[in-house]
């Protein structure tokens, strides 16, 4: 096989890739957007929310020989496109035997969850809060990203009163309820620093004075 011949068969390969997680975004994108019914409608998923792009133009095909694995910011996504699309892709060959109790999972639905709170009027580091504190307690897994304490308070309202199953359906009633309260509290904080720093700024340590 020439060198062209090679080049267009891992061409169609990537783009097979592409094709096959893009469909499951879509599928994990109506699974959040039941979760979030309460919360309001976040639409249709979107290619270019997450700069996906088209096929032919796609950055995921002609993947750079040097790519860094995660964002510099803490708040940012997590993954460049590249990796959205390998963590879709690996988070669906470990499914059936791990579910959603996967680091790749975690990730895809902080993608997610974060750009659905956007669409619903969270904006900046709350929309990253709380796509943390959803992938967290959609499949068990801490990720490094937005403050731990948001996320802390996320998990306690959505396990509050209940067994910490991370097993649960995104159509329950119980789950689209907590998480409609959780997002409210959200956008409380987006819309009152005051509130926002009584409840979530990490108190100051005074350290002792050296004599």
């Amino acid at each position: 096989m020439d060198l062209e011949a090679l080049l267009d068969e891992e061409y169609e390969n990537r783009k097979k890739a592409l094709e096959k997680a893009v469909q499951i975004a879509k599928r994990e994108w109506e699974n959040v957007r039941v979760s979030l019914a309460l919360c309001g409608d976040i639409g249709e998923f979107s290619e270019k929310d997450f700069m996906i792009g088209t096929i032919e133009e796609d950055v995921i095909i002609r993947e750079p020989l040097i790519s860094p694995t995660k964002s510099i910011s803490g708040y940012a996504p997590t993954f460049y496109p590249m990796y959205f699309v390998r963590n879709l892709l690996t988070m669906d060959e470990k499914f059936a035997e791990h579910g959603y109790k996967t680091t790749e999972a975690l990730y895809v639905f902080i993608e997610l969850a974060a750009k659905a709170v956007e669409r619903l009027g969270l904006v900046g580091t709350f929309c990253m809060g709380f796509g943390a504190g959803y992938g967290n307690v959609r499949t068990g897994w801490i990720a490094e990203k937005g403050q731990p304490l948001e996320r802390e308070i996320f998990f306690q309202m959505f396990f509050r009163e209940r067994k910490r199953d991370y097993d649960w359906d995104f159509h329950w009633t119980s789950v689209r309820e907590r998480l409609k309260q959780i997002f409210d509290k959200f956008r409380s904080w987006q819309n009152d620093s005051k509130l926002y720093h009584k409840e979530v700024k990490p108190k100051a340590i005074v350290k002792p004075m050296m004599v």
